[in-house]
């Protein structure tokens, strides 16, 4: 009797479990993060571009130990792999060169500038806004601060 109780037990908390976890992304946008809604505003500052573009969008591939090209933008991180750092596939253009969003390789390839290696990012899915692109391109020429 014991046996059955649990199995009936274990059966229905599996049941639930499928359940809860099968979401059919309402609240998601296409990148499966919270809706911008949920999220702070986006201004040209770096804890907005963390929030809004990097942790939900480019945290997808740029994270961790193996990101690409060492270029981690996981929050904590982003700042120091991007700001005044040589590009690693342009090594005379830095990443992100404060007050200097022309010559920044981020920008470069969040617009997908002609002169980029590889290909424009966010890699495979769709570009950037324009709202968006404003944002780190503002953020860049007041100076990239860490805030």
């Amino acid at each position: 009797m014991t046996s059955m109780r649990y199995a009936a037990s274990a059966l229905a908390f599996g049941a639930l479990l499928v359940c809860g976890c099968a979401g059919d992304g309402t609240g998601l946008d296409e990148y499966g993060s919270p809706l911008a809604a949920s999220r702070p505003p986006l201004a040209p500052t770096l804890s907005s571009l963390q929030a809004n573009i990097f942790t939900p969008m480019c945290t997808a591939c740029h994270t961790g130990e193996a990101a690409p090209l060492g270029l981690a933008l996981d929050a904590g991180q982003a700042w120091r792999n991007l700001v005044s750092r040589s590009s690693s596939q342009m090594p005379a253009l830095p990443r992100v060169n404060p007050g200097k969003p022309d010559s920044s390789y981020l920008v470069w390839k969040i617009e997908g500038h002609p002169a980029i290696q590889g290909g424009r990012m966010p890699l495979g899915l769709a570009p950037l806004s324009a709202e968006q692109i404003a944002a780190v391109r503002g953020w860049i020429q007041d100076g990239a601060a860490q805030n």
